[in-house]
């Protein structure tokens, strides 16, 4: 007699192609998890008064002795440097996220990479002027954007070079 049950779930076979549901998820996630460290980033726990406790250290060991000048100088590059590679790496994100498999990229996603970069930067910069120790800076967004750009463009060569580098690519 056949069993009118539900039909019983079967374990995914190893190497099977993912679902729908599990491609969004692996494309989307990380790209939320690096908005959120950026966001973390923001907050009064990495403002350049609390991080000269970890950055200082590390100039004085590569550097030496730094007059109070070279360190203030030092410590903004490191800083911005950040912003630079935070947003790189959320920018080849949301290339990634937003790029379909094996589709040849648009100058239009990587516009929107653009656009939603800066938006997000510009959000950040915001919430900054509501912490204390904090200042929202227009010099920021722009450097956060160019962080954006490079990251979208390193996206883009090394999904050139999977591709040539594929059967039929």
């Amino acid at each position: 007699m056949p069993s009118t049950s539900s039909p019983e779930r079967v374990a995914p076979v190893a190497g099977a192609a993912p679902t729908p549901r599990q491609a969004f998820l692996a494309r989307w996630v990380p790209v939320v998890v690096c908005a959120a460290f950026i966001s973390w980033f923001s907050t009064d726990a990495f403002s350049a008064r609390s991080t000269h406790n970890y950055i200082d250290p590390v100039l004085r060991l590569l550097f030496g002795d730094l007059s109070l000048a070279g360190m203030r100088l030092a410590h903004a590059v490191v800083r911005k440097l950040a912003h630079l590679t935070e947003y790189a790496l959320l920018g080849s994100l949301l290339c990634r996220a937003l790029a379909e498999p094996g589709a040849q990229l648009r100058l239009a996603l990587l516009a929107r990479v653009l656009l939603y970069c800066g938006l997000y930067a510009s959000a950040d910069e915001l919430h900054q002027t509501f912490v204390m120790s904090r200042t929202g800076s227009p010099v920021d967004v722009g450097i956060d954007v160019a962080g954006a750009g490079i990251g979208a463009l390193l996206f883009v060569w090394r999904r050139g070079r999977a591709l040539r580098a594929s059967p039929g690519g």
